[in-house]
C-alpha cells in the first residue's frame, strides 16, 4: 500500500504532543483545503470495536491483535491507552487511542484512498476488531441529540443512501450488467428545514430510509462528518472539539449494544413465535415488501461465496427449496457460531447466549444500504428501533 509521505506523523514520545499537533496550525482545516495549503489530509478517526485485551481476561494483548493485521502498535508516555500505530510497511500513520477496554479511535491524516484501505484491510484479516455499523435507527437517535443541542438555525448535513447491488434487470442481463440502482441524496440545510423535510421525502421514496451519513455540529464552526461504518472526518477547527465528539459516539454505540446483547441473552421467542428451545437467542430481520427471487438468490449466493463479504459472515448453506436456505454460519468477528434461515420475506437467526450485539448492529445497517432501506428487525420480541429509542442522549 502507497503511502503519502507528507501525511506521516512526527516521532513524538508522548499522546499530549499528538494531541497538541492535531490541534495545531500543521494539520490542515477546511479553509486551507479550500485555499489549496494543503499538507496533509483532514484529520479523520475510524472507530473500531475489539474485545478486553490484557492477560487479566485471558485474551490477547491489544498489540496481539494489531499484530493478526501485520500493524505495529507501541504504547505512548502519558496517560495509558494511547499508541503510535505503524502501517505494514512500517511508516507511522496513526494514534490509537483506547476509549474503553472495547472501542477504539484510530486518528490519523492519511487521504482517505489510503486510510481507508488500511483500516478495512486490518479489520478483514482480524477476527478481534470490526468497525462500529450505525443502522439508520441509530443515526436517528444522533439526530435527535444534535437538534436538542443546537440552534435550528445552524445548517446541517445528512446523506441517505441505498445501493441495490443485488439486483438484475430482466432479460438481457448482459446489456444491463453495468446498470442498477444507487441513490445518494444529500441534504445541506438548516436544522429546522431538514427536520420537517426528513420524514416525508423517506415515506416518499424508500432509499432515503437508508442513512448513511450525518455531520455533527462543532461548539464553533463546521462539523463532524459521521459515516456508517464509524468513520469520521473532522471538518471543524477544534480537535478537541472532535475528540469530544468522538467519545458521544461511542457512549450511545455502548449503551445501544448493551441494550442489544441484555435483549439477546435474555429473549425466548421471537415476535412470531418462533421458540429458541436450547440453541440461543432469535433475531430476526423483516423485510418491508418480499424479496425479487433474483435478487435473493444473488445476495444469498455473495453472502456465502465470498470470503470477505460486507456483512462479514461464512458457512455452508444448504437451499430446501428456491425460496428457502438454511445455513451454519460463523461470524468472522469473534468466530461466533449462528444458524441462519433465510427466506425472501425474512432472514432468522438463532444466536448463542454471549452474542456480541455488533453483530446485529452490522447485519441491520449493511440490509438497509444494500438489500431494503426499510427493512425491521427483532431481538427476540422486541423492536430493534424501540431498543435504540431508548438509549439516553
Amino acid at each position: 500500500m502507497k503511502i503519502s509521505k507528507n501525511a506521516l506523523l512526527p516521532q513524538f514520545e508522548r499522546q499530549t504532543d499528538y494531541f497538541d499537533y492535531f490541534s495545531g496550525s500543521e494539520v490542515p482545516d477546511v479553509q486551507q483545503l479550500q485555499d489549496k495549503r494543503l499538507k496533509a489530509g483532514l484529520q479523520k478517526t475510524y472507530l473500531l470495536e475489539t474485545v478486553d485485551g490484557g492477560n487479566a481476561g485471558g485474551g490477547p494483548s491489544l498489540a496481539e491483535i494489531f499484530q493478526r493485521s501485520e500493524i505495529r502498535i507501541d504504547e505512548l508516555s502519558g496517560d495509558d491507552g494511547v499508541h503510535a500505530l505503524y502501517a505494514p510497511s512500517g511508516e507511522r500513520v496513526a494514534v490509537l487511542e483506547e476509549v474503553d477496554s472495547r472501542y477504539l479511535a484510530l486518528y490519523t491524516l492519511l487521504p482517505s484512498v489510503e486510510s481507508d484501505k488500511l483500516v478495512k484491510d486490518a479489520v478483514a484479516a482480524n477476527p478481534f476488531l470490526d468497525h462500529l455499523w450505525l443502522s439508520s435507527q441509530s443515526f436517528l437517535t444522533l439526530w435527535t441529540q444534535v437538534l436538542r443541542d443546537n440552534n435550528n438555525k445552524r445548517y446541517g448535513k445528512i446523506t441517505f443512501e441505498h445501493e441495490s447491488i443485488y439486483e438484475t434487470h430482466e432479460g438481457d442481463e448482459e446489456y444491463f450488467q453495468d446498470e442498477r440502482r444507487t441513490s445518494r441524496f444529500t441534504m445541506v440545510d438548516k436544522l429546522e428545514v431538514i427536520s420537517q423535510k426528513m420524514d416525508p421525502l423517506s415515506q416518499e421514496y424508500a432509499p432515503l430510509a437508508s442513512i448513511t451519513q450525518l455531520r455533527i455540529p462543532a461548539q464553533g464552526r463546521g462539523g463532524h462528518d459521521l459515516y456508517y461504518d464509524g468513520k469520521l472526518t473532522n471538518r471543524s477547527s477544534s480537535f478537541l472539539d472532535h475528540r469530544a465528539t468522538v467519545r458521544g459516539v461511542v457512549d450511545l454505540y455502548r449503551a445501544l449494544t448493551k441494550r442489544v446483547e441484555e435483549q439477546l441473552w435474555v429473549s425466548a421467542s421471537g415476535p412470531h413465535g418462533i421458540a429458541d428451545g436450547n440453541f440461543g437467542s432469535i433475531a430476526e430481520i423483516v423485510f418491508s415488501k418480499t424479496l425479487p427471487e433474483d435478487l435473493f438468490k444473488r445476495w444469498v449466493i455473495s453472502l456465502f461465496n465470498n470470503r470477505r463479504n460486507r456483512f462479514r459472515v461464512t458457512g455452508y448453506p444448504t437451499w430446501l427449496s428456491d425460496r428457502k436456505v438454511h445455513a451454519n454460519a460463523i461470524d468472522q468477528h469473534l468466530w461466533q457460531p449462528l444458524v441462519l434461515e433465510m427466506t425472501p420475506e425474512r432472514v432468522i437467526a438463532v444466536l448463542p447466549h454471549g452474542t456480541c450485539g455488533n453483530s446485529i448492529n452490522r447485519l441491520v445497517s449493511n440490509i438497509q444500504r444494500f438489500v431494503d432501506p426499510k427493512v425491521t428487525a427483532y431481538i427476540g420480541d422486541q423492536e430493534y428501533g424501540a431498543l435504540i429509542q431508548g438509549v439516553a442522549v
